[in-house]
């Protein structure tokens, strides 16, 4: 009866390799950007300085709306980093062209704890799908300028 018990593990271990492999393209399809081309990145800032400006989005501190923009552009281009994974080489870089007079180090400090406000912050969370669901809909009626249009991927 030992000798059975021990090839039964194999049924198992057949089991978990099965359940890896289904969350490991679960997770691939989680990770995949919705747009990859970072040069528009400037362009969805205009675009999502617009939304804040028309849309009845309270005004908030500089801070968070950088910070809002961060999520949202980190969910467009690297969904991973917002779950904790490493930021690619070129959207740090990207993003200190968006905010000049910003230091890297505080882009860095900013994009790591964008997840933890958007939990634990109603109006952040808030402003965040509101913009993000404006953004959305400005993009698939082409109201937004086509610069930015020739760089949406989906």
């Amino acid at each position: 009866m030992h000798a059975t018990k021990e090839f039964s593990s194999i049924s198992e271990l057949k089991h978990i390799r099965e359940q890896k492999s289904r969350l490991s393209e679960r997770e691939a399809e989680l990770v995949s950007p919705i747009l990859t081309n970072l040069e528009c990145i400037p362009y969805i800032y205009e675009l999502f300085k617009n939304i804040v400006r028309t849309m009845n989005i309270p005004l908030r501190e500089e801070i968070i709306q950088r910070k809002e923009f961060l999520f949202i552009v980190l969910f467009l281009f690297v969904p991973s980093v917002l779950a904790g994974g490493r930021i690619p080489n070129g959207v740090r870089k990207a993003l200190e062209h968006v905010f000049p007079k910003v230091k890297p180090c505080t882009i860095s400090n900013n994009i790591a704890d964008v997840f933890f406000l958007y939990q634990q912050y109603k109006y952040f969370r808030s402003d965040i799908e509101i913009i993000y669901k404006e953004m959305l809909k400005r993009l698939e009626n082409d109201d937004v300028s086509n610069g930015l249009k020739r760089f949406i991927i989906k």
